[in-house]
C-alpha cells in the first residue's frame, strides 16, 4: 500500500466527509478511494469513519488518527511544493475562499487577471462567510470582513467593511424617506443572512445599542441580490459600502444616514476586509504571486 497516498486521502475525506468530493480532487475514481481507506484501516485494526448510504462521518478514533497525522501529511506537502516549485513558473493548486458578495464583486475580475498571468495555476475557489482554519491547510487564501483579527495568520487589510443603508427613487417617492432609526419599523428591510442567522440593524442611541425595528421583506446570503432588489424598489438594503459605491455614483441608489443615530450590523462599526495567509506558505511562489496581485489590486 502507497501509504502516504492513502493518508493525503484520508486527510482530504475527513475535510470534506464525501467521497465523491475527495475523488474529484485527486482525480481518481471514488472506488480507489475507498479501496485506500480500507487499505489503511486493515493495517490499522481500527475503523476510521462511520458509513452509511447517506452519510460519512469520523470515528471517535480517526478524529484522533486525523489530529495526529494530517500536520506532518501537510507539511509533507508544504514542503514538497516550496522546493518543488522555485526553480519553475508558478504552478499547481492553490485553494482561497472569500466572502460570497465580495468574492463575485471584487475577488473573481482579478483571478481573470491572474489566470491570464499565471495560467500554470490551478485556482479552487469558495465563496463562504464560514470561518477557515487556515493553519489545517484546507485553504490557502482567505478573504474575510472581521473586526477582530485571528492569531498566527498574516492579515493584509483591502477596504473598509462600512455598511451604509441605500434605497431606489422609486421606493422613497412611494414609501417616503427614514428620518431616524424609529422611522425604519414603517420601512420593508432587505436583510443579509450570515453564517450565524440574518445580520441584526443596530442603533446607538444616547451610548446605548437597540435594535432597529425594520421589516424583513427579503433575506438572502447573496449580497448583489439584494443590492438589485434595493435598484428595483423592493425595500432598504443595508450593506457594505464597498457593494453599493457604483450605484450611489450612478444615482441608482440613495445613502441615507440618521443625524444624532449611528446604524450598524450587530453593534460593529469598525470591520475592514482583509487578505489571510499562513506565513510559512508566504514563501511557495504560487501563493505569494497571488497574494502581492490580489493586495495590489484589490485597495486600488
Amino acid at each position: 500500500m502507497d501509504k502516504l497516498r492513502a493518508l493525503r486521502y484520508f486527510i482530504k475525506l475527513a475535510d470534506s466527509l464525501s467521497f465523491s468530493e475527495t475523488a474529484a480532487h485527486f482525480r481518481v475514481p471514488s472506488s480507489s478511494v475507498s479501496r485506500r481507506i480500507r487499505d489503511l484501516e486493515e493495517e490499522l485494526g481500527i475503523e476510521l469513519f462511520h458509513r452509511t448510504t447517506r452519510s460519512v462521518r469520523l470515528t471517535d478514533l480517526g478524529q484522533l488518527y486525523f489530529n495526529d497525522v494530517s500536520p506532518a501529511v501537510r507539511g509533507i506537502d508544504l514542503a514538497d511544493d516550496l522546493v518543488g516549485e522555485q526553480s519553475n513558473d508558478p504552478s499547481g493548486l492553490l485553494r482561497i475562499t472569500a466572502m460570497p458578495g465580495y468574492g463575485e464583486i471584487m475577488v473573481l475580475p482579478a483571478l481573470e487577471e491572474l489566470r491570464c498571468l499565471y495560467p500554470e495555476i490551478v485556482f479552487d475557489v469558495d465563496f463562504t462567510d464560514q470561518v477557515i482554519d487556515l493553519a489545517s491547510n484546507a485553504m490557502d487564501i482567505a478573504i474575510r470582513a472581521s473586526s477582530t483579527l485571528p492569531d498566527y495568520v498574516v492579515a493584509r487589510r483591502l477596504t473598509d467593511h462600512r455598511f451604509v443603508l441605500v434605497a431606489s427613487h422609486d421606493y422613497l417617492a412611494k414609501n417616503g424617506t427614514p428620518k431616524t432609526v424609529a422611522d425604519l419599523e414603517l420601512h420593508k428591510g432587505l436583510m443579509y443572512r450570515g453564517p450565524r442567522g440574518v445580520l441584526k440593524w443596530r442603533a446607538q442611541q444616547d451610548g446605548l445599542w437597540k435594535d432597529a425595528n425594520v421589516r424583513p421583506t427579503y433575506i438572502s446570503n447573496h449580497g448583489p441580490t439584494l443590492v438589485k432588489a434595493a435598484r428595483d424598489g423592493h425595500g432598504l438594503a443595508f450593506l457594505p459600502r464597498w457593494g453599493l459605491v457604483e450605484h450611489i455614483e450612478s444615482g441608482e441608489l440613495i445613502e441615507l444616514s440618521f443625524e444624532g443615530e449611528q446604524l450598524t450590523i450587530n453593534g460593529v462599526d469598525n470591520a475592514a476586509v482583509y487578505l489571510l495567509y499562513h506565513p510559512p506558505k508566504f514563501r511557495i511562489k504560487k501563493i505569494r504571486v497571488v497574494v502581492d496581485h490580489l493586495v495590489k489590486v484589490l485597495t486600488k
